[in-house]
């Protein structure tokens, strides 16, 4: 039997049991067709290897350690002008794209990149080498700025700015590099190494400020008054006194007082018998500081009187000589058995002592909300306070006790934190403070349990905004009060977010 082939349109007739090829075989040879058979290697081809990396020398790690750092320091000392000069470059390449110029300005921080690279500056090549750098430019440019303009706010609290201006650009290094990886962004990786510049700027500001400032010691009102009453004694021990004329005027400052405050004598005879006494300490001439922390005394347990009148003016009495004292300079004094000079330096020493105890005097008015929530119980401790910082703030008079930066300290607690509206708000719905809420909410619940769903949560969320309110509140009071008493109020202090986020601006990751 035969089997039938077909090749290029004809047909072949061959013996049965030939594979495929072995009939395509016998095809092309009878038509004297041949096949070519690609040569076999002779010899294996050689393989290309790559070449071991050259292990480096201590010497040679050295070498380039201080090229990073050199030209970290390099661009990190002009990261401020190339800021300027690239803004400017990218707008004039911006409108010469519009009119149609083919003309382009150069980034100056590209052409000071390349120059360093020509002449052998080693570049960054591994993420922790680009983030070290990047944090060393940080440092730079601030030190560097705080160098140049040591007035302004760039040259202002570097325990807390040079932390947040390196460790801003050091973090958004690696930030950007995820980023770019994953969303092959310039634009995200930009994006997102700012935004976590900000934070990490804050962060490294504030625990840095924790970490130089310590554990500071609380200075309480008790504090404060014993170290008046100790200036008051070293004075009278150097034999001071006021002079007559300085003590006729501390007298006329107190009446005059009382007077501004709608003093009655017929209605308030304890404090028309004080004054008595002060004509009677005036009459004898110059005045021991014995007789004026008698004078103070004396007002002072009027505080504590029965009659609300009187307590009243006897705060305005306590207020009116802690002023006088408080401001009181050597030409007011007569000096003792110590001289002149000996009498200048103690009253100067004890003055600020005496201011310190003045301040005391007016914020434990403050403090003192036991009369008005007796008159409020609804009202919480916090919101009293408050309020007391309020009336603080509208009394010029008292105001004229502290200085600007205490002011706005004082004027801060007074408006409240930005939550303060939204917490208010909320806090109306504590049960504790609304007998209106407590009794809706039990009676819904009593006509229509299902009611409860609603009014449980809300006056849970009343009472939790209520207690946190109540928190921030006394938390800034407190730290106010610290620094009104001790007379270390900081003044304004830089926006550490913002600080971490130009040092990252002015030296952006590298892409």
């Amino acid at each position: 039997m035969a089997t039938v082939y077909e090749y290029k349109g004809t047909t072949y007739e061959l013996p049965d049991g030939l594979s495929n090829e072995a009939a395509l075989a016998k095809i092309k040879a009878s038509l004297g067709e041949t096949e070519v058979v690609a040569p076999k290697p002779t010899a294996e081809a050689p393989k290309v290897t790559a070449e071991a990396p050259k292990e480096q020398s201590l010497g040679d790690l050295l070498r380039r350690q201080l090229g990073l750092a050199t030209r970290a320091v390099v661009t990190g000392a002009s990261a401020p002008a190339n800021i300027v000069t690239d803004f400017l470059s990218g707008a004039y390449n911006v409108g010469a794209n519009i009119v149609g110029s083919e003309k382009r300005a150069p980034y100056l921080s590209k052409e000071q990149s390349k120059g360093l690279t020509q002449l052998g500056v080693p570049e960054p090549e591994t993420t922790a080498e680009k983030a070290a750098q990047a944090g060393m430019q940080g440092l730079v440019s601030a030190g560097g700025m705080a160098a140049t303009a040591p007035k302004t706010i760039f040259g202002a609290d570097l325990v807390r700015q040079l932390p947040a201006a390196t460790a801003a650009p050091m973090v958004a290094q690696p930030v950007a590099e995820v980023t770019k990886e994953i969303t092959g962004s310039d634009l995200a990786a930009t994006i997102a190494s700012l935004g976590v510049s900000g934070a990490v700027g804050k962060a490294s500001g504030d625990i840095a400020g924790r970490i130089a400032s310590g554990k500071q010691p609380t200075t309480t009102m008790a504090d404060v008054q014993q170290k008046a009453t100790r200036a008051y004694t070293k004075v009278k021990d150097q034999g001071i006194e006021l002079s007559g004329q300085n003590a006729t005027s501390l007298v006329d400052k107190v009446k005059a007082r009382l007077d501004a405050v709608d003093y009655i004598p017929e209605n308030a005879a304890p404090v028309a018998n004080i004054l008595k006494n002060y004509e009677s300490i005036l009459s004898r001439g110059n005045v021991t500081f014995d007789n004026v922390e008698k004078m103070r005394r004396l007002a002072n347990n009027l505080k504590s009187d029965p009659d609300k009148n009187i307590r009243r003016l006897a705060g305005e009495m306590v207020d009116s000589i802690d002023d006088h004292v408080a401001t009181l300079s050597p030409k007011d004094v007569v000096s003792g058995a110590g001289g002149i000079d000996v009498a200048v330096k103690t009253i100067m020493e004890a003055r600020k002592d005496f201011r310190n105890a003045s301040r005391a005097s007016t914020l434990e008015n403050i403090l003192d909300v036991a009369e008005t929530k007796a008159l409020n119980p609804s009202a919480s401790e916090s919101e009293l306070i408050r309020q007391g910082f309020i009336s603080l703030a509208s009394n010029k008079n008292k105001m004229n006790l502290f200085t600007k930066d205490e002011q706005n300290a004082i004027k801060a607690v007074a408006k409240g934190s930005s939550l303060d509206p939204l917490l208010t708000l909320m806090a109306k719905f504590n049960p504790q403070r609304s007998q209106l809420v407590t009794g809706g909410a039990v009676g819904f619940g009593v006509g229509s349990p299902e009611t409860l769903k609603y009014s449980i949560p809300i006056a849970a969320a009343g009472y939790g905004a209520d207690k946190l309110q109540a928190l921030i509140r006394r938390q800034s009071a407190e730290k106010a009060m610290s620094g009104l008493l001790t007379g270390t109020t900081p003044g304004p202090q830089p926006s550490y977010y913002t600080r971490g986020l130009l040092s990252t601006m002015m030296n952006p990751p590298q892409q």
